[in-house]
Order: structure tokens, then C-alpha cells, then sequence
């Protein structure tokens, strides 16, 4: 790395690069929001799978793909090319992923007696692709630029557009499957997302063409993926951002994927299921949005503290709430959303900033390590939580009706649950200790080991 590498690093991002990188996001979501908001109901319905089986596989793919991420970061850090270590990855699997992902979602035309294992085999290799595709996306954030400020920018840029799209994909898609197949749900979705699937091959492919790697790195790591993996957990603001991290997808998941059950049993209302699911994710992109800006009147960690007491607050509220106030349960809504939209994208800034730690403290970096064994802890509670569901389902499933005790579970963990959850996770993050002040010096630091000498300063 030279001088000029390093003023490179701080380049300003142009506003090309800034959309390129928030569509990302917004092409993952083509199968990340249908997987999310549908796939019980295309395993169950048009596949003909038990809920049973839906939950075991649902928690395997989970395990298997959270064993994934950190040999996927291990990989990345490691490739070294001319158009660098992460960005290659967008254009070897563009293809891939639109294959798997159209594969899954033609399931419904299988026989009924190889089904189940079609199912784990589609669905763990379309998790895997994901996977290995979102590990090189979420490393680029930390070296398309060293500075924070800019860092805040795109980070928004794509969760806002990340949530956005999410709503319009949840709206769309069961009418755009309705639509194309007409009375046959599995011909629907099977064209549905073929035609998603050109669309994310494209974006990753424009992803590719449309960014850089500002933080040129001349040489790969050495050693073994296991120091990385050490490394990190003797890293103490980035174990704190772990174990947020961890315990947010948990309260996250648990609300998201009861959410339908909540509506429909709890309520009595299931035609206002796509209403609800919207307005949380309205209120995640509005978070999101508004994330950057508060970062001019709050420090990052006193914004997140705030953000997971008013989700665990509102959890309550939403608990408490009458069965006949839908109103108040939608503005309910609308603020969790809020708050872990902007406690999602606030967190995924500081990660950057643990990986600058990280190398300033060991004297390498492993920049898709450490986003890849933040994605293993979400993982890890997104699993507890599919266990914890699979568990309350099972009993609803064996009635035809749901009783009193499934009724008051649904209830819990939309709501009890997510709040204890919320407040933990604002304690957590309450002993985070790196400051944007404490970054500018150690990026310094280690950039003058880097080059044998103090670095210029960048304009």
C-alpha cells in the first residue's frame, strides 16, 4: 500500500456508486423478502410440506448456513484478484444464485416422494450461494471507503433501500404469482421468481462493474482462518456488536415470524396480515433512513440504546394492546420497525469500524471474517428463534382450533418475549467503548505500520 492508496481510501463516493451498492441490497431481497414473508406458506401449501418438517428444516438450513459464513469470510479475505478481494465474487455468482433460487421455487412441479429431500437440497445449496454472495457484499462496506462519515452514507443508503424494496417485493409478489399462474400456484411462483432471478443476476453484475475497492490490500492473508475466528473474539467491541447482534435477530425474528399468527389467530384479523408486515417494514426503512442524521445530535451507541428501549417498550404496549385497537397496533408496529431499522444500520457502521480495530490490534485485516461471524451470531438466534416457533406451532398445528395456552404463547413471543430481548440488547451495546474519535486515530496508526511511515493525511 503506498500514499496514494491511502488517499484513495478516503476518496469522496459518488452518488453512481452509492445507488449501485443500495440496489445490492435491493436484489438480495428478491429472494430474501419472498423467503421471509412466504416461505411457510409455499413449503406448506404449494410444496406439501408438514409444519414439522418445515420447522426441522428450517432450523438445519439456519445451522448449516451459520457454519457457512465464517468459511466464506475465510475464502474471501483470501482471494486476491485485480478487481480485489470481494467484488469478483458478484460476477462468479450471479448465475449460480438465479439458478438455485428459480430451482426452489419450482419445487411445487416434484413428486410428493422426493420432495422433502428436493426441499433440503435446493434450499440449503440456494441458503449457501445466498450466503457466500452476501459475505463478499457486506466486506465491501468496509473497504469502499475508510471514512465513517461516508461509511454512515452507504450503510443507509442500503438499508433504506433494502427495506424499501422489501415492502414493494412483499406487496407484489403474491399478486404478481396470483397473476401468473392463474389458479396454479405452483406455475406461478415458479415464473415469478425466473423473472426475479434475471433481475438479481443483473444487479449483482452491475454491482461488480459499478463499485471499487477503495482499501487496496497488495498481499492476502496467511495464516490460519482459525486466528481470524481468535482474533475477533479478543476484540472487545466487536464481541459486544456479536452479541448484540445475536440477541436482536432473535427479538426480530420471533416478532417478524409471528406477526402472521398474531393477526390471524390472536386478532382475528388475517386480511390485515400484508397491511401489518408492510408497516413494519416501512417503519425499518424509515429507520434506517433516519439514522444518519441522528447521528449529528447522538453518538452512535446512545442511538442504539435508545432505539432497542422504545422496540422493547413498544413490544410491551403491542402485548397490552386490546384486540379491537388496530390502529394503535399499527403505529405500534410502525415504531418497532423503526427503532430496528435504526439500530440495524447503526450497528452494521460500527462492525466496519471493529474491523479497523481488529487490524490496528493485530496488524492484519479480515474484513469479511468479521462481518461473516457477526452473520454467524444472527444466525444463531434466527435459529433459536425457528426452534422456539417450531415448538408453539406444533401445538397449534395438532388443533383445529387454537386454545387459551397457544393463544397466550403467539402473544408472548410477539411481544413478552421481543422486550426482554430489546432491553437486553440495550444494555449490551451500553458497554461498547469505540468512538469515531478513537477510529481516525488507530486507522492512522495502523496505516503507518502498514507503510513504514505516517501516512499523509487525506484532504
Amino acid at each position: 500500500m503506498s500514499d496514494q492508496s491511502v488517499l484513495q481510501a478516503y476518496e469522496p463516493i459518488h452518488a453512481r456508486e452509492v445507488v449501485s451498492y443500495g440496489l445490492g441490497d435491493a436484489g438480495f431481497n428478491l429472494y430474501w423478502a419472498p423467503l421471509s414473508a412466504f416461505m411457510m406458506v409455499y413449503l406448506s401449501d404449494v410444496v406439501g410440506l408438514s409444519l414439522a418438517s418445515i420447522a426441522s428444516l428450517l432450523v438445519t438450513m439456519r445451522l448449516i448456513s451459520a457454519v457457512a459464513d465464517p468459511i466464506f469470510g475465510a475464502i474471501a479475505d483470501r482471494t486476491h484478484t485485480r478487481y480485489g478481494h470481494y467484488r469478483p465474487w458478484f460476477l462468479w455468482l450471479a448465475l449460480p444464485l438465479a439458478t438455485a433460487g428459480i430451482h426452489f421455487f419450482s419445487l411445487g412441479s416434484v413428486a410428493s416422494e422426493g420432495r422433502l429431500a428436493n426441499t433440503y437440497i435446493s434450499l440449503i445449496l440456494l441458503n449457501l450461494i445466498y450466503t457466500a454472495a452476501n459475505t463478499a457484499y457486506n466486506a465491501l462496506s468496509g473497504v469502499i471507503t475508510l471514512d465513517s462519515d461516508q461509511r454512515g452514507l452507504i450503510i443507509s443508503a442500503r438499508f433504506g433501500g433494502a427495506f424499501l424494496s422489501a415492502v414493494l417485493i412483499t406487496w407484489a409478489t403474491p399478486k404478481l404469482v396470483a397473476f401468473a399462474g392463474r389458479g396454479n400456484d405452483a406455475l406461478g411462483w415458479q415464473f415469478v421468481m425466473t423473472v426475479f432471478g434475471v433481475i438479481v443476476a443483473g444487479i449483482l453484475v452491475n454491482l461488480f462493474l459499478q463499485t471499487r475497492e477503495r482499501l487496496a490490500l497488495s498481499s492476502q492473508p496467511n495464516h490460519n482462518p482459525l486466528t481470524d475466528i481468535r482474533d475477533l473474539f479478543t476484540n472487545r467491541p466487536w464481541t459486544i456488536l456479536f452479541a448484540l447482534g445475536l440477541v436482536m435477530q432473535f427479538a426480530f425474528m420471533l416478532h417478524t415470524a409471528m406477526t402472521p399468527y398474531f393477526m390471524k389467530v390472536c386478532i382475528g384479523k388475517p386480511d390485515l396480515i400484508i397491511g401489518f408486515v408492510m408497516t413494519f417494514t416501512l417503519g425499518l426503512a424509515a429507520g434506517s433512513a433516519a439514522a444518519a442524521v441522528l447521528t449529528r445530535w447522538l453518538s452512535r451507541q446512545r442511538l442504539i440504546t435508545l432505539a432497542m428501549t422504545v422496540a422493547g417498550l413498544s413490544s410491551l404496549a403491542l402485548y397490552a394492546c386490546p384486540p379491537n385497537q388496530t390502529v394503535l397496533m399499527f403505529a405500534l408496529e410502525a415504531v418497532i420497525g423503526a427503532a430496528f431499522g435504526t439500530a440495524s444500520t447503526l450497528a452494521f457502521v460500527m462492525c466496519a469500524d471493529t474491523a479497523d480495530y481488529n487490524a490496528w490490534k493485530t496488524g492484519h485485516r479480515a474484513t469479511a471474517m468479521t462481518y461473516s461471524m457477526i452473520m454467524f451470531g444472527k444466525k444463531v438466534g434466527a435459529a433459536a428463534s425457528a426452534a422456539v416457533i417450531g415448538a408453539v406451532l406444533a401445538g397449534y398445528a395438532a388443533n383445529s382450533l387454537a386454545t387459551q395456552r397457544i393463544l397466550d404463547h403467539i402473544r408472548d413471543l410477539i411481544g413478552l418475549a421481543p422486550a426482554a430481548l430489546c432491553f437486553g440488547a440495550a444494555g449490551i451495546i451500553a458497554l461498547y467503548d469505540l468512538t469515531p474519535d478513537h477510529v481516525v486515530k488507530l486507522q492512522a496508526q495502523w496505516l503507518s505500520g502498514v507503510l513504514g511511515k505516517p501516512p499523509n493525511p487525506p484532504p
